[in-house]
């Protein structure tokens, strides 16, 4: 992964594992990567994660949004709302 992302070094030091063990971007600096780049699909992504993701991981993708992106908290919520109400999970 290349950039000059300020959490790009944290993301990299404690990456999730996927099912099959695979390193992968973990939820956080995924939405971090997809809000910097703000094609309309990476957008779309956001709103669908969050609906998939446990209120746990969405604490943490609060507190890392508000570390490195503070300026796309309204977004970051508006987009959670989306997400939440279009997976039917309670708002």
């Amino acid at each position: 992964m290349l950039g000059d992302f300020p959490w790009l070094e944290e993301a990299l030091a404690h990456p999730h594992r996927d099912a099959a063990g695979y390193p992968v971007l973990d939820l956080p600096y995924l939405v971090l990567m997809k809000l910097a780049s703000s094609r309309v699909q990476d957008i779309a992504d956001i709103t669908r994660m969050p609906g998939m993701a446990s209120d746990e991981e969405l604490v943490r993708v609060r507190e890392v949004t508000a570390r490195y992106a503070s300026e796309g908290a309204d977004d970051l919520e508006a987009l959670i709302y989306l997400g939440r109400l279009e997976t039917g999970k309670t708002v």
